[in-house]
């Protein structure tokens, strides 16, 4: 049988089908469990063609990665709605919805998934602390109440142990994750707003 010839919208349809797919199978089975076969069977393509818009199971995974940070970006920019800057209250609820929401793909990552992702990944396709920085400089332009001496390593060092955290959660206390993270919120934003505005809901 001869190869599948796509139209550019049917390749860009075909491509986010399977990126979809492919997240709703890893929040079900995991990044181990989720197979290349699965995902083209999901979508009702062969599996050759899988490898003709992703190198390997790690680009399809940065890919996801990729795609739900553009998705982001529009959320970002549909709540700013023409303005310079959201409020407080705006800015905590995106950075929540962005950090841990359903549609993060982080929290259904294994330490080993996130550590073979980085050692199969070449260095372009890494964000480097530099690269954090100038990422959360921009978000951070666009809030109001910005702290102006904003320690960005410790931020993103926050930011990372709440990954830890919905990692590891099977060794915490399931009752008090909630509560826990809550917290971690609470000094993340602490962190990020001036203490005179941070309690403006």
């Amino acid at each position: 049988m001869s190869p599948k010839i796509f139209t550019l919208k049917e390749r860009d349809a075909a491509r986010i089908m399977m990126l979809d797919a492919g997240f709703d199978l890893i929040k079900e089975y995991g990044l181990t469990h989720t197979s290349v076969d699965k995902i083209t069977k999901a979508v009702g393509l062969g599996k050759s063609t899988f490898y003709n818009f992703f190198q390997s199971k790690e680009m399809f995974v940065y890919e996801i990665i990729k795609y739900q940070r553009d998705r982001a970006k529009q959320i970002f920019v549909d709540t700013l709605g023409g303005r310079d800057k959201m409020t407080i209250s705006e800015a905590k609820v995106f950075l929540r919805n962005i950090i841990f929401s359903e549609d993060s793909i982080y929290q259904y990552l294994t330490p080993e998934d996130v550590n073979k992702l980085k050692s199969a990944l070449p260095p372009e396709y890494q964000v480097s602390s530099e690269g954090e920085t100038t990422i959360m400089d921009v978000l951070f332009r666009h809030m109001e109440g910005v702290k102006q001496d904003l320690d960005y390593l410790v931020i993103a060092n926050l930011i990372k142990i709440m990954a830890l955290i919905m990692c590891n959660q099977d060794s915490l206390h399931s009752d008090a994750l909630k509560r826990t993270l809550d917290s971690i919120y609470d000094l993340l934003f602490s962190h990020i707003f001036e203490e005179e505005l941070y309690d403006i809901k």
